[in-house]
């Protein structure tokens, strides 16, 4: 799985065109082939800043996206930031869930708050 992140910092002026830029490019960018999952957020502490994810089955889906009509548009609108956006992209090999958080509470004898503490006692007596 391949996971890119483009973090932009956006002038005040043009935050409204940048977020209706970026809406109406996720469904499409969704429906691309290989494409797990696209979202757009801005950061709670930081109004401008907008965090642009997306989660790709393979490094092909990744590279089709990025010759793209909608990853050309994308590149148009960090053309509007007055600082380099931050990119990244991570390839991960291996993912886990709430199995490990449950496992790193489990040693604190904390259960989580979706479980009951008969579900705990059970686990611990197997």
């Amino acid at each position: 799985m391949i996971d890119a992140k483009i973090k932009m910092r956006v002038p005040a002026n043009k935050r409204m065109e940048v977020l209706q830029t970026i809406q109406t490019l996720l469904g499409t960018i969704r429906d691309e082939p290989g494409c797990i999952s696209c979202t757009c957020c801005v950061d709670t502490e930081d109004e401008h800043i907008i965090i642009f994810t997306q989660e790709w089955e393979t490094n092909e889906n990744l590279t089709a996206h990025l010759q793209s009509d909608q990853f050309t548009i994308l590149l148009g609108v960090m053309k509007l930031l007055s600082i380099e956006p931050e990119i990244r992209i991570n390839t991960i090999t291996a993912t886990s869930g709430v199995e490990t958080i449950s496992t790193a509470r489990m040693k604190l004898r904390r259960e989580l708050p979706w479980q009951d503490e008969d579900a705990i006692t059970l686990s611990k007596d197997k």
